[in-house]
């Protein structure tokens, strides 16, 4: 009897993401690996990479040494992977400064990998918003660090390209974790949900930025929560991370600590699941 197959989806958190690092861990120590991922922001990031032919372990020490401080991360930028700090910065008028997505995409990825999504090793589904059509986009062709740089693209923040005149912001946006694309033709459908909560406040009243956020982590869990009541995935990991920012990139050994209890419940799942398909 064949190994069954696997669908994973990477959803979007931002430096809440990172705690995808310890999930992509378990394939490799099973010795398996996905059939289809799908990922959006963050998770759009890491699945390119793994789907590239990174190792977890690979993947690990790159995120290691690019957050390994603030200092660290210019150095890198800026020495090793020799950027042009104005290349990586959009102005679009005077109160409108942007951090191209693609750019930052290709920073952040080994030159290793293909340039066109078609070209992985596993297939890959990026998922990205299209702004004017107001409706999710699931890209499967063409240049990956432009692709990325669609669905890695924060709103006010950072600056995707245009696909066809239109312009895109973050897959998270109309789909935050999405296991839909990963179940064609799969036996058993993964999805790793790192959007969060609302994190509790730290003082009586919580400032505007606080309400902000949490407002739009109580949309992201709405979305996710409809479409799994709709069609529920197999195994659905969401990883202990509410007590982090969207911004604590530099907290990376602390995320990835926080994310083991996570890492053995998706072991232990599958583990099992497996053993239940060559009985």
């Amino acid at each position: 009897m064949s190994e069954p197959s696997i669908g994973l989806a990477l959803g979007g958190g931002s430096a809440r993401g990172l705690a995808h690092i310890p999930v992509l861990e378990v394939f490799d120590e099973l010795g398996i690996k996905p059939k289809v991922i799908a990922g959006c922001s963050i998770g759009a990031l890491l699945g390119a990479g793994y789907a590239g032919g990174l190792t977890a372990k690979e993947i690990r020490e790159r995120a290691e040494l690019l957050l390994s401080g603030r200092i660290g991360a210019l150095k890198f930028a800026f020495g090793q992977k020799r950027v042009n700090p104005f290349e990586l910065l959009a102005l679009r008028g005077l109160a409108s400064l942007h951090v191209h997505g693609e750019k930052l995409a290709s920073l952040v990825l080994p030159e290793t990998l293909p340039e066109m999504i078609e070209d992985l090793a596993i297939r890959f589904k990026v998922i990205a918003t299209d702004f004017d059509a107001m409706e999710e986009r699931v890209i499967e062709r063409g240049s990956l660090v432009r692709a990325l740089g669609a669905s890695i693209a924060i709103p006010g923040v950072i600056l995707g390209p245009q696909y066809d005149g239109h312009s895109y912001v973050d897959g998270g946006v109309t789909n935050p974790v999405p296991f839909d694309h990963v179940r064609d033709g799969v036996d058993i459908v993964v999805a790793v949900d790192v959007t969060g909560r609302p994190r509790e406040a730290s003082r009586r009243n919580r400032t505007n930025m606080d309400l902000a956020v949490g407002s739009i982590l109580i949309l992201f869990n709405q979305v996710a929560s409809l479409r799994r009541q709709i069609s529920p995935p197999d195994i659905y990991v969401r990883p202990a991370i509410d007590s982090f920012s969207a911004g604590d990139y530099f907290r990376i050994g602390e995320v990835l600590e926080q994310a083991r209890p996570a890492k053995d419940q998706l072991k232990r799942e599958l583990e099992k699941r497996l053993r239940a398909a060559s009985t």
